[in-house]
């Protein structure tokens, strides 16, 4: 199933054996994420941790698990 995400929402989802999810050692772990689009800027995604702080360096939305739609909608499969 699909679920859309905008900017600026939280979703808690379980992370990706991503590259960096791996890098970072969080890759199978369930984590809250807070899409980030600053103006100008490609959305990134910011990892947050169990009190909502950020745990790393925003990191692309692919790395995340996070994909774009023809529209250009993020989304995310859930």
């Amino acid at each position: 199933m699909i679920s859309y995400v905008a900017p600026g929402e939280i979703r808690s989802m379980v992370l990706p054996y991503s590259e960096v999810c791996m890098y970072l050692r969080v890759a199978g772990r369930q984590m809250r994420c807070e899409i980030q689009a600053p103006d100008g800027r490609s959305p990134a995604v910011q990892l947050l941790d169990d009190d909502g702080r950020p745990f790393s360096s925003p990191i692309t939305l692919g790395e995340a698990g996070f994909h774009r739609d023809d529209h250009g909608r993020i989304y995310t499969e859930t």
